[in-house]
């Protein structure tokens, strides 16, 4: 689908579609990564960091304060080690 006929599906379709197209798309990319990388490894590490709101600005001290017990967003990382180098293939050139 080019990028009109994204356009267009996605002014066409309720806000539940809309976020069920979302959310597979995301799951879809993650997991072609994980099934990339994951069977290379032989460990590894998961992260999780969130994105807190900002409370105030302290007037005082111009320190940001954030509120803890919130999130805005969240950074999740994974890093996996290989138990040898990989070699990375070039993509194969999409038709048009």
């Amino acid at each position: 689908m080019d990028e009109k006929e994204t356009k267009e599906y996605l002014e066409n379709i309720t806000p539940e579609e809309r976020a069920a197209a979302w959310e597979n798309y995301v799951r879809t990319e993650v997991n072609a990564i994980l099934d990339t990388f994951l069977p290379e490894s032989i460990s590894g590490n998961v992260g999780v960091k969130y994105e807190h709101p900002v409370k105030e600005v302290s007037a005082k001290t111009g320190k940001t304060i954030v509120d803890e017990k919130k999130a805005i967003g969240v950074y999740l990382s994974i890093m996996f080690e290989f138990a040898a180098p990989i070699e990375f293939f070039d993509e194969p050139e999409k038709a048009e």
